[in-house]
């Protein structure tokens, strides 16, 4: 099994003197960079658009623009966590209940030979965080899986308890021979680039986030610590 986990400033850079905030920086350039290169394939789709094309092209490069707006809008509100040194003020969300809207968001989405199931452990407690980005920053993995997870293959979303905290895991058949252990060295763009951007948030959101292979599955992990409400 090997792993991609959030460690110390002075161990991620040995003999380099960048602070967080010049990280995010470069994170954020790396982001937009990559939205730079979504625009152009939006452009690209929308000119492909044509009456000659008939239904079925037209209803085909319809839904490839609706995944590449849903995926640039995603990735787009992940700037704004990295470039505010606080994050935006947190609430208490039921895991439930957030899992349940990122099916709606996603649904049919696993149309297309790939496997999307979504699962929540019962009785799972409340976490505190800001809503917005949990929901865009799990999208934008969701659709990078779906993007590298084979036609046949499958992905699953789970939230499960453990003790103190909520584990919000993401597993795929991601593309063989993926070591997310070299990560740190890729993080430019696709999923290294989301791993290093989603481990900068959620240290200020006071969780954790890791990613390892595990057999033929790639495992994404956002931990955040549990808030059990008092029973009404």
């Amino acid at each position: 099994m090997t792993s991609f986990v959030g460690t110390p400033k002075r161990a991620q850079n040995p003999g380099r003197n960048i602070t967080i905030a010049e990280e995010d920086a470069e994170l954020v350039f790396s982001l937009c960079h990559e939205l730079g290169n979504m625009m152009g394939a939006l452009r690209l789709h929308a000119h492909l658009l044509d009456d000659e094309m008939g239904p079925r092209g037209i209803a085909r490069t319809s839904v490839d623009l609706d995944d590449l707006s849903a995926r640039s809008a995603a990735l787009l509100s992940l700037v704004r966590p990295l470039l505010t040194p606080d994050p935006r003020s947190a609430e208490i969300m039921p895991v439930a209940g957030l899992v349940g809207n990122l099916e709606g968001l996603m649904a049919g989405h696993g149309a297309r030979g790939t496997a999307l199931t979504f699962e929540v452990e019962e009785d799972i407690p409340s976490i505190r965080v800001d809503v917005g980005m949990i929901q865009r920053l799990i999208q934008s993995f969701l659709y990078l899986a779906l993007e590298s997870a084979s036609r046949t293959g499958s992905i699953l979303l789970r939230a499960e308890s453990r003790g103190d905290e909520v584990a919000i895991l993401i597993e795929d058949d991601g593309p063989e021979g993926e070591d997310p252990a070299g990560f740190r060295d890729q993080m430019r763009r696709g999923r290294p680039l989301l791993c290093a951007v989603a481990d900068s948030i959620m240290k200020k959101q006071g969780g954790r986030f890791s990613a390892e292979r595990d057999g033929a599955r790639t495992r994404i992990s956002i931990i955040l610590p549990a808030i059990r409400l008092p029973a009404r």
